[in-house]
């Protein structure tokens, strides 16, 4: 198994608990607020890719991105920056069949 699954797995229960939770997903400091920005579900084909960005709401800066995967056989190949308010996630699908990819990118004011 690849690091970047390895890391997908253990990445994916704590985005899920954390974004499901309206307390956790939003976090307000004294000089920034932060929030989650999220893409809608998409598929991904048998042995295919899917490229997902999110972009954050004007007046804010992406600064880290995350993902759901509907299978351990979906890695995630590419994680970064696209500009100052967008969050790219690049999905590879190795199984037979198809999957769905969600991507999240957190937006700093």
């Amino acid at each position: 198994m690849s690091r970047t699954k390895l890391l997908a797995l253990a990445a994916v229960p704590a985005l899920a608990v954390c974004l499901a939770s309206p307390a956790l997903a939003d976090d307000e400091t004294p000089h920034h607020r932060v929030f989650t920005a999220e893409s809608p579900v998409r598929p991904i084909g048998a042995n295919q890719t899917e490229t997902v960005t999110v972009t954050c709401p004007r007046g804010t800066v992406a600064v880290s991105g995350g993902w759901l995967v509907s299978s351990a056989s979906i890695d995630v190949t590419g994680n970064r920056a696209a500009g100052d308010r967008r969050w790219t996630i690049r999905f590879a699908n190795e199984a037979n069949h198809f999957g769905r990819v969600q991507a999240f990118a957190r937006c700093l004011a």
